[in-house]
């Protein structure tokens, strides 16, 4: 491998900010292109064509993920993927799930400009719905993939609005019928943390991502006057809702390795002087170490429970989410530490705070990850920001760890 080959930051950057003006909004000052919207189908027909320009054969499959593929010197040996997702949160930075797919892109595009031929075919992967905004479950392209929930079923999830999935897959032009099978995936990223940028470290060696549950509950109890009804008189779901969250929120604290968090609540009626009838809200809770992942799970039901028992209040709750901790390979994160170092740069290893793709795709192939420092910490937000440095370090270290699983053709 020629250690000086280097992707071209200056492409990378341009190609970064072109998509990222896909999905402005007036009032807004970032990004939003939630999952299987109009935006998002406009960001994937950029994609395609630029696939289409390095002549990468294009496969779209049924739950509509994206693969761009180059061929190899041996058909018959299955692709090495680098990918990531280009759909966003609302009002988002660019470099979320983009810098991984243009990434990997350039990762292409030099490998073209260099002739460099390779044993395996090597492709660029986007997946569906990654941020899990629109629709739920999150991950649900990989996590569809790699069979971990049928593809009816997240044909029949609807937003808000009562748009189903299939439906959306099909307005925007993406209801495929293609299928990849990898040998081996990689998912360049933007940390979305704070530790290698307040440690001044250029590459994070993702060991793993936590585990990741979500439930979704309607916790039911009984309007009333909120200046005439006693407390020890009162059906108050948002009380219960409080009790449920302060507890939790005690629960991780005290174990010191998991997190929990209601991200979002709805009340009804919804008036300032009415005790709610009903509270409606998110959990999300995760954790890296197994048995606290399992243990915290049966915690937050288990308390629902018993608070609903003891407020006179009743319950309805649906798991929107529930991906086990993972823990990528030895040699695969071996792997990139050692590409990294190669480079000369410095290195961190550390798990994912955040779900991601890869952690779907470690159930069907060899899977790795690398991280760049995001600065402060910053993601979900349009103030998120990653040196341009960074951005062509971590490019680099794809660049070679593709290179050493796809196997590159010497010379006769």
């Amino acid at each position: 491998m020629d250690e000086e080959l280097r992707i071209d930051t200056v492409r990378l950057l341009r190609s970064l900010n072109d998509l990222g003006k896909i999905g402005r909004r007036e009032g807004f000052k970032g990004v939003t292109r939630l999952a299987l919207s109009e935006e998002d189908g406009k960001a994937r027909d950029l994609l395609v064509s630029w696939m289409e320009e390095e002549d990468l054969a294009v496969t779209v499959d049924p739950i509509g993920n994206i693969f761009g593929v180059r061929e190899g010197t041996n058909p018959a040996l299955k692709p090495v993927l680098m990918g990531s997702h280009i759909d966003t949160v609302i009002d988002a930075g660019i470099y979320d799930g983009a810098y991984g797919v243009l990434g990997a892109l350039e990762v292409i595009r030099r490998l073209n400009e260099e002739g460099i031929e390779t044993r395996h075919p090597v492709g660029v992967a986007a997946f569906t719905n990654e941020e899990g905004v629109r629709f739920q479950p999150d991950m649900m392209g990989s996590l569809v993939k790699c069979g971990g929930y049928p593809l009816e079923k997240a044909y029949e999830r609807k937003d808000d609005e009562g748009v189903a999935v299939k439906d959306a897959l099909r307005n925007i032009g993406y209801l495929g019928k293609g299928k990849i099978d990898p040998e081996a995936y990689f998912e360049l990223h933007v940390e979305q943390g704070p530790v290698l940028h307040k440690r001044g470290v250029e590459i994070g060696v993702v060991e793993g991502v936590q585990g990741i549950a979500w439930w979704r509950v309607a916790l039911r109890g009984e309007a009333n006057h909120a200046g005439t009804t006693p407390l020890d008189m009162r059906k108050d779901p948002m009380a219960g809702t409080a009790e449920l969250y302060a507890g939790m929120l005690e629960y991780v604290a005290v174990k010191g390795n998991a997190l929990c968090t209601v991200g979002k609540l709805r009340l009804e009626p919804g008036a300032i002087n009415v005790v709610p009838s009903l509270a409606d809200f998110t959990v999300d809770y995760r954790s890296y170490d197994d048995a606290t992942f399992r243990e915290g799970k049966t915690e937050v039901e288990k308390r629902l429970g018993e608070i609903a028992v003891r407020r006179g209040l009743t319950y309805e709750k649906e798991t929107t989410a529930d991906a086990q901790p993972v823990h990528f390979r030895r040699e695969m994160v071996a792997l990139v530490d050692a590409s990294a170092k190669r480079r000369g740069y410095s290195t961190h290893r550390l798990p994912s705070g955040a779900g991601h793709d890869a952690q779907f795709m470690h159930v069907i192939c060899p899977t790795a990850m690398i991280f760049v420092p995001s600065i402060n910490g910053v993601s979900h937000s349009p103030g998120e920001k990653t040196e341009a440095a960074d951005l062509e370090h971590g490019a680099n270290v794809l660049l070679d760890c593709a290179l050493v699983k796809a196997g590159v053709k010497k010379e006769s």
